[in-house]
């Protein structure tokens, strides 16, 4: 599946330097509606993100109002970051810039959606050299929330900092002359807490001392390694044979680097001045560049902390650019979103520049020469229905929605059909964040609902709200997506729409399974479900289209409908 399947995405051929294949995309559009449609192509494949949002503190720009309340900011926000989420790989991470005003608030909703133990740290960036005297305080700094999707992953698979030959030389010597080079020696012992049996003995030195783990602690090795390990000369006791045992370790088979620190300069990272006198050059000819641009020395050390080489960027708030820009030189593949104006007045400029080999932000330090591709979309979210309205105008002797024989699935995905496109939720009803209540019950409105009819001979389940399971017909919508289902809806023919229920499960099973009349040989796609409530005091009647099965309609969307009827 590629995005350009999805027929909400049109290709501006016109403005692109690339064809549909070009991994490297702008989009402009929503990000709240276009993130959803990424995920199918793209989940988990975004190993960095960085955003700079609006930070919501009281201005406006050229380009954007930055005054709205906390709570809807937060509300933008929580939307974001959560799909945000389903696109990063497992040792992936997300760069959140914001200032003072609002970092509190956003740190504990980043905190929800990503989790506290995937906090990685936040950065303290001087965005500004000078000071500032018509203020209480000259604020001088901005932060930079740092999330991954997994900590551990993230911590193992990460970039340090590059190091000079001197540093190297200070930590690697071979005093021994051995053979495979350079090396540096760390203890051999380890805190005992997990420890076993086997992890305490007595090691003997080539000179005769003997060495017990000192009190709390344990060798590393068990005997029998740590004497192998001492045969094949990986163990050092000094250089008379009568120091405490160590472990060598290589230079050849070490990651050399240093960890990141939070602090960082403007000298070495730019400011918002420096970025902005780049721009300045760049288009001497805009009256209004943007206002609070980031400079690409800062984007470029996230990037390379965060990710190597033909990996996938993303950033759904691109601003003026500095992302792409950076990750287009840094020869990362990405992902630009934009619903304003710079995507066509800055953005799309800027990329073409960097394609002919502009000299500005991190170009001379990287040798940066030029060249690349990129491909722009245009994305809109009503696409679908004037789509289908499309194929109805078109045929009246045929059905007017293509359908989709279950038992193709397994031509299409192979002996597990499901696993390719399935959904499980193993979350709660009360989600953080994203919830409404509505006639006293707590539901995310933001959520995909899905609408359809029960088989009369099944009403009674629905009816007493004791059902636990809805099993389709044989055909199905073909461009259904189980993975963003969330809800359901049962309608039924003559009464209409009452209840909402709790997908759990979309899986593989029977016609009228669990009942005396189970038919094993009448697959069917099973959702198993949970009964939130009414929504509504009465069944309503609607007229079911079928295309409310597999388009994007979410509970928002219903109960707008619901209203305009009314």
């Amino acid at each position: 599946m590629q995005l350009k399947d999805n027929v909400k995405f049109t290709l501006d051929t016109q403005m692109s330097v690339g064809g549909s294949d070009c991994k490297n995309i702008l989009i402009k559009g929503d990000n709240q509606f276009v993130l959803p449609e990424l995920v199918p192509v793209y989940g988990k494949k975004i190993k960095c993100i960085y955003i700079d949002p609006p930070y919501n503190n009281g201005d406006s720009y050229h380009y954007y109002n930055d005054n709205i309340t906390t709570d809807a900011w937060l509300k933008n926000l929580r939307i974001v970051l959560s799909w945000l989420r389903e696109l990063l790989t497992n040792d992936g991470s997300i760069w959140i810039s914001i200032d003072d005003r609002e970092m509190a608030y956003l740190k504990v909703e980043a905190d929800r959606i990503f989790g506290r133990e995937n906090f990685a740290g936040t950065i303290i960036w001087q965005q500004r050299k000078t000071r500032e005297n018509r203020a209480v305080f000259s604020c001088n700094h901005e932060y930079v929330l740092v999330y991954s999707k997994n900590i551990k992953a993230f911590k193992k698979t990460r970039n340090l900092l590059p190091v000079d030959k001197d540093f190297i030389d200070s930590k690697y010597k071979n005093p021994d002359n051995d053979p495979r080079g350079p090396w540096q020696s760390i203890s051999a012992s380890v805190q005992a807490g997990h420890a076993v049996a086997s992890q305490f003995y007595t090691i003997v030195s080539p000179s005769g001392v003997e060495y017990n783990p000192p009190k709390g602690r344990c060798w590393v090795y068990n005997r029998e390694r740590m004497l192998q390990e001492i045969a094949e000369n990986n163990i050092w006791f000094g250089a008379h044979g009568k120091n405490t045992p160590r472990i060598k370790k290589f230079l050849a088979n070490a990651k050399i680097g240093l960890t990141p620190e939070t602090l960082w300069s403007g000298d070495n990272y730019g400011t918002t001045d420096s970025a902005k006198k780049h721009l300045l050059s760049l288009f001497p000819d805009v009256e209004n560049v943007f206002d609070t641009p980031k400079p690409e020395e800062l984007i470029k050390h996230i990037i390379e902390i965060a990710s190597n080489e033909g990996d996938y960027v993303l950033d759904c708030y691109i601003g003026s650019g500095t992302t792409m820009a950076t990750a287009h030189k840094l020869n990362r593949n990405y992902i630009g979103i934009e619903i304003g104006n710079q995507m066509t007045d800055l953005v799309i400029r800027r990329m073409n520049l960097v394609i002919k080999g502009e000299r500005g932000g991190i170009s001379s330090a990287i040798d940066w020469n030029g060249g690349g591709q990129f491909a722009i979309y245009n994305f809109d979210k009503n696409k679908v229905k004037e789509y289908y309205k499309d194929i109805k105008s078109e045929s009246r002797r045929h059905a007017v929605y293509k359908q989709l024989n279950l038992f193709d699935l397994f031509e299409q995905y192979g002996e597990k059909p499901l696993l390719e496109n399935s959904m499980v939720h193993e979350d709660t009803l009360s989600q953080y964040g994203k919830t409404q209540t509505y006639r006293n019950l707590s539901i995310d409105i933001t959520k995909k609902l899905l609408i359809c009819n029960v088989k009369k001979d099944n009403w009674e389940h629905y009816i007493d709200g004791s059902a636990k399971i809805y099993y389709t017909g044989k055909k199905f919508p073909a461009t259904i997506a189980l993975n963003k289902l969330y809800y359901f809806m049962p309608y039924l023919s003559g009464k209409g729409t009452r209840d909402l229920y709790y997908i759990k499960i979309a899986r593989l099973g029977y016609r009228k399974e669990g009942q005396d009349n189970e038919d094993k040989n009448d697959l069917r796609l099973i959702f198993e479900i949970e009964r939130v409530g009414q929504l509504f005091d009465d069944y309503k009647k609607i007229k079911l289209e079928i295309w409310r099965t597999f388009t994007d309609t979410t509970v928002m969307d219903f109960l707008e409908d619901m209203k305009s009827v009314e």
